[in-house]
């Protein structure tokens, strides 16, 4: 009743520019969704992918130099000959890993020996290793292993069961046979002060995963600290170099 009421041009005028407005509202729709839709794809396709490979890199660069430190007391021509030697004076090797210790700015260096089963640490004798003792799993773990090393995160025995990030590597004698397990170690707070920095520098949530799709580590400031973890559980995690 209201629109015969209007005349006829104006009505007109008034279709036009509800068909506008519907147009316009459908236009702009469409376009909506398909640049949401398209940056969707791009984040997930090229942006995360890339930030990731870009915050994985990083990290890696972190880790490879303790790895690189391990490799080289692993490959050490005098830990393989004392060790060869029959291990006759413990100082001598206390003292080595000590040295390593201060030189790299460690929190822990160690070797374990094949023959004897003696956890020797920085300064001291720490152990000896058991099968049946669940805290000794890691070096019959590595014993095992194809690989030469690993980085694993467990508490360290010698430093009031702290969280440590630990690269265990393999020792092998002069024909390929295992004579033991050296490596050493960085503080978990340490590498969650690094994802903090990475966090704040590309604005992402950053965390380890393991195999079963559980948390195991990350910043102080995103998800509940690894430190929630019963301490009887350990994770691995692989880097390839």
């Amino acid at each position: 009743m209201v629109l015969k009421k209007i005349p006829k041009k104006k009505r007109l005028i008034l279709l036009i520019g509800v068909l506008l407005v519907i147009g316009f509202t459908t236009t702009s729709l469409i376009n909506y969704f398909t640049a949401a839709g398209a940056f969707r794809t791009e984040m997930t396709e090229d942006i995360l992918p890339l930030t990731s490979d870009n915050i994985y890199s990083e990290i890696q660069k972190n880790l490879v130099c303790p790895a690189f430190i391990a490799s080289m007391m692993a490959s050490d021509t005098f830990l393989r000959d004392w060790v060869l030697s029959g291990e006759e004076d413990s100082e001598q090797i206390t003292k080595y890993l000590s040295e390593i210790k201060e030189k790299y700015g460690l929190v822990s260096s160690f070797f374990v020996s094949e023959s004897t089963r003696t956890y020797y640490y920085a300064g001291e004798i720490l152990k000896t290793v058991s099968q049946q003792d669940n805290r000794d799993q890691w070096y019959f773990r590595v014993r095992h292993m194809q690989r030469p090393y690993e980085i694993n995160v467990d508490p360290d025995m010698a430093d009031r069961d702290k969280l440590t990030i630990f690269i265990n590597y393999r020792v092998v004698d002069y024909k390929g046979n295992y004579i033991g397990a050296a490596g050493c170690g960085l503080t978990v707070t340490t590498v969650q002060s690094l994802l903090d920095s990475y966090a704040d520098r590309y604005q992402r949530t950053i965390y380890f995963v393991n195999k079963q799709g559980q948390v195991t580590l990350t910043g102080t400031h995103t998800l509940p600290p690894f430190t929630t973890v019963p301490k009887t559980i350990s994770s691995t995690i692989t880097l390839s170099t």
